[in-house]
């Protein structure tokens, strides 16, 4: 039987080990492909990030524009007085739109718009979607609050019977935030109020 010679047998042992250290150096293609550190983050929160950057690099709505745009007569109230530009000196742009019926009729309407768009604005919807991404229903005696969705929107919805108030609040087109406030007004007639606006406002 023929003896095989120190020499090869040592370089044998070397293209073994060396073989070996290939083999368990190469990675699975794809954990080698993740980053490191990566985290898996919600959809709907990412959108809302993303959102949020878009509207701080756009422009809030001038006074001029914002005047032109709220309607002097919805249904049959009238517009009777308009504030606008009462958050400019926090650099946002909005207003406060107030409305009536009849001369007999003691009922009141009013909302404030706020623009989304600039820094401060886009901060500003950002904390407000957060808030009415909650799940909340609370029920009292006077009344009720509560947040859900209704007519494609989330909604803020509340009812104090006992003073006659009740106030809606949303954000439509992920820009404009809006806080509709009823005075004597039932809550079937402020949503139809609030549908009327939706459609001129649009």
């Amino acid at each position: 039987m023929k003896r095989i010679s120190p020499f090869f047998f040592c370089l044998l042992l070397l293209f073994s080990c060396g073989k070996g250290r290939k083999e368990v150096s190469n990675p699975n293609p794809i954990i080698a492909s993740a980053p490191s550190g990566s985290i898996f983050t919600d959809t709907s929160e990412k959108s809302a990030t993303q959102n949020s950057k878009g509207l701080e690099a756009q422009i809030p709505m001038s006074n001029d524009k914002l005047s032109d745009w709220i309607p002097q007569k919805v249904g049959e109230m009238e517009q009777r007085k308009l504030i606008i530009g009462h958050k400019q000196g926090m650099g946002m742009s909005g207003a406060i739109a107030t409305y009536h019926g009849t001369e007999q009729d003691d009922k009141q309407i009013s909302f404030e718009v706020l623009d989304g768009a600039g820094a401060t604005g886009s901060v500003m919807l950002k904390s407000i979607n957060q808030k009415l991404n909650l799940d909340y229903n609370e029920k009292m005696s006077s009344g009720y609050s509560r947040i859900y969705d209704r007519e494609g929107i989330r909604v803020w919805e509340k009812l104090n019977t006992e003073e006659h108030l009740s106030e809606i609040e949303f954000v439509m087109d992920k820009r404009y935030h809006f806080i509709f406030k009823g005075h004597g007004i039932e809550m079937k007639e402020l949503w139809a109020f609030v549908r009327q606006v939706r459609i001129e406002m649009s």
